[in-house]
């Protein structure tokens, strides 16, 4: 199918370290990888530049301090055999603690969507995120869609907007993406997520309750 991962950083010369890492981890698994290093740019600006070299018809953006769990990349062409028309395809999420203790791989729902037997899909998108950061999707699309500067939540204005466009979304059971959570990242730092959450609805159209 032809897949790139794309690690991009901003900022301190720390993330470079940590993207050099998690380049080196995911060659070792078999898989083309392009990183790159700005640091004046702003997260969103970094992810649109590297989106731009990348020429494989598919890409899933990692952040440098995350993994992908072992046979990612074979889970995912199944994945992509199965349902050929998808644009994108979403793996598990398993959330590493700041302790070092791994969750249980999960599909996330959207926040209020606790239904017995409910399974976010592409429709819930307009609500809320369900999507790890680390979905693989059709670098056009991609492209068309671009990163968006928010504090928090600028995965779910991204895949709100390849929603928008008609994209499919396909879960590839088994393919795992480790997201770890740190204290005091960007997206825990004082930020109103309520009213980010709003001001990203509106960007995108969506009704604001």
């Amino acid at each position: 199918m032809g897949l790139t991962v794309a690690i991009a950083t901003y900022g301190d010369s720390g993330w470079f370290a940590l993207a050099e890492r998690a380049a080196e981890s995911v060659a070792h698994c078999g898989l083309d990888v392009i990183h790159i290093h700005r640091p004046e740019s702003t997260l969103a600006e970094a992810r649109n530049e590297v989106l731009d070299v990348v020429t494989t018809p598919w890409v899933v953006q990692l952040d440098a301090d995350d993994e992908l769990e072992g046979g990612f990349g074979a889970y995912i062409e199944r994945a992509h055999v199965m349902h050929p028309y998808a644009d994108v395809l979403v793996p598990q999420v398993r959330y590493i603690h700041p302790d070092g203790a791994p969750g249980l791989a999960h599909w996330p729902r959207v926040a209020g969507h606790t239904e017995t037997g409910h399974e976010c899909g592409a429709d819930c998108l307009p609500l809320g995120n369900w999507v790890v950061v680390g979905a693989v999707v059709r670098t056009e699309l991609a492209r068309k869609v671009r990163w968006e500067e928010w504090p928090v939540y600028e995965d779910w204005s991204f895949w709100l907007g390849c929603h928008q466009l008609g994209a499919s979304f396909v879960r590839a059971p088994d393919a795992v993406y480790r997201a770890h959570v740190r204290e005091g990242s960007r997206n825990q730092r004082g930020t109103n997520h309520v009213d980010v959450h709003r001001a990203i609805a509106r960007a995108r159209g969506v009704p604001v309750p």
